[in-house]
């Protein structure tokens, strides 16, 4: 071909590109369930991108936490700054509804009697799959723990559906069946009675364990992980929560293989416990039950005699609004036996793929958790930690969620309205098109689905909460000190 005829071959099909970028759908053309065609637009050609993500730099600085890959056995430094006025323009203040400043003040009392009495404070913390293998909680109690006292990994589930073993190595016997009030829902199950896990496991089928009498044994076991914080690798308290055995069962516990403690116990209708308290901290301990009526197991706690206890509560694909389908009698006596002092709820992931105009309906769903917790455990405080940004991709961008701030709106207003205090995930991590900040970081601290932390993020999310819970804690105490002095 003649360079002429090229030339004219080319400006033809940059001709025909054109016109089909003028008339291509924004959206693209879908063709399938999960294709889609896609074309660059006009815009695309004539408008510069102007799309930036969130710095994180200063955040990242800020709030540098040791590498929790594989813990040592050292003290860890609080990094939390003495300096007020420096913390202050670092972090990312809790929220209270108006007029409510002191909320958290009967927690923060709870405290410090713990520290200066050896009292126990039992801490809560419910969240979606973001908090799954005790991330954010293991730094959360690991900084609680070492400022406050106490040790332990806290409540369990008998089964675990993901890897634990950043807090406590947990292995079980085959035949334990876990049923759950989120997520995939057994059908089969005629009751509420989940307690304050919303779930139970049993060592027989649920829908022959009252008919099955053959007898039947099962087995639940502890050990020191090396990949957890040194706080939770002992306990002095085993607990175990369960109910509803129509016939006895024999339960025995193994310290380091020998046999500790035997008993037969009888059948109940009721929520129940059993507890042993140790002379001395135990790393290594197996639970083996026996007999022909399964009891349902609503958790077992693994805690110190005092100081602070902080559950890891992981519920894969709940929006936090499981709490008002849970039996309340069952409820109620099982968090009467933990003596809970503060609930985190951190929801709102699962809810934001659900794209909807208005999120009215979540706000008073979940308006009405935080109010049923609230009714049951008076004595108890509610934080609810926000939304985190969220990525969709868009062409070769990741760009947050539309519809993310109106989810994050509605948690926050639930959250007021119902008094309790509020934490900004989102605004905390650098707000919008900050998750691929996160993403894109060297190391990574967030995983390649743009939704969730990886370890080391969660980390320096939860040091950024705790420095938050901190600095409230802070202004408790002068505020007590302030009071005393003007009494005298």
């Amino acid at each position: 071909m003649k360079p002429f005829q090229i030339l004219l071959f080319l400006l033809s099909v940059f001709t025909v590109l054109f016109a089909i970028a003028l008339y291509f759908p924004d959206s693209g053309i879908n063709l399938g369930e999960d294709i889609r065609i896609r074309f660059i637009s006009a815009d695309d050609i004539f408008t510069p991108d102007t799309l930036r993500y969130a710095d994180i730099s200063d955040i990242i600085n800020q709030n540098k936490v040791p590498d929790d890959t594989i813990f040592i056995e050292t003290e860890i430094t609080d990094t939390l700054r003495a300096n007020a006025d420096s913390l202050k323009k670092t972090i990312t203040a809790i929220e209270y509804p108006k007029g409510k400043s002191k909320l958290l003040f009967s927690f923060f009392r709870a405290l410090k009697q713990s520290k200066n009495s050896g009292s126990k404070v039992r801490i809560m913390h419910y969240g979606d799959s973001q908090i799954e293998g005790d991330r954010m909680t293991s730094l959360i109690r690991r900084r609680l723990q070492s400022k406050f006292g106490g040790y332990g990994a806290g409540l369990v589930p008998v089964s675990q559906l993901y890897d634990f073993s950043y807090a406590i190595l947990q292995d079980n016997s085959d035949n334990w069946f876990r049923y759950t009030l989120y997520g995939n829902r057994d059908t089969s199950i005629n009751h509420r009675r989940y307690g304050a896990l919303a779930s139970f496991c049993m060592f027989k089928p649920y829908d022959t364990a009252y008919t099955d009498t053959t007898t039947s044994h099962a087995w639940i076991s502890f050990k020191k992980s090396p990949y957890s914080a040194p706080n939770t690798r002992s306990f002095s308290q085993c607990r175990i929560f369960y109910g509803q055995n129509k016939q006895p069962f024999l339960n025995e516990i193994l310290i380091n293989d020998e046999l500790y403690d035997a008993d037969l116990i009888p059948p109940a209708s009721s929520l129940k416990e059993l507890k042993w308290v140790f002379d001395q901290p135990q790393q290594n301990i197996k639970i083996n039950f026996t007999g022909p009526s399964s009891p349902e197991i609503y958790g077992i706690s693994l805690e110190s005699n005092s100081g602070i206890i902080v559950d890891n509560i992981a519920m894969r694909g709940c929006s936090g609004t499981v709490f008002t389908l849970i039996d309340i009698e069952t409820l109620k006596a099982m968090y009467a036996k933990l003596d809970v002092k503060l609930f985190i709820l951190q929801f709102g992931g699962n809810v934001v793929p659900h794209i909807t105009d208005d999120y009215t309906y979540y706000e008073r769903w979940f308006s009405r958790q935080i109010k049923l917790l609230e009714s049951v455990c008076p004595d108890a405080s509610v934080i609810v930690i926000g939304v985190a940004d969220m990525s969709v991709k868009e062409k070769d961008r990741y760009v947050t969620y539309p519809n993310l701030e109106k989810v994050r709106h509605a948690l926050r207003n639930a959250t007021f309205k119902s008094g309790a205090a509020y934490w900004d995930m989102y605004k905390a991590m650098g707000g919008k098109n900050s998750m691929p900040s996160w993403v894109f970081a060297k190391p990574p601290l967030a995983t390649k689905d743009f939704v969730h932390f990886n370890p080391k993020g969660a980390s320096i999310i939860a040091q950024m909460f705790y420095n938050a819970l901190m600095y409230d804690y802070n202004k408790f105490e002068k505020q007590e000190v302030k009071e005393q002095t003007t009494v005298r």
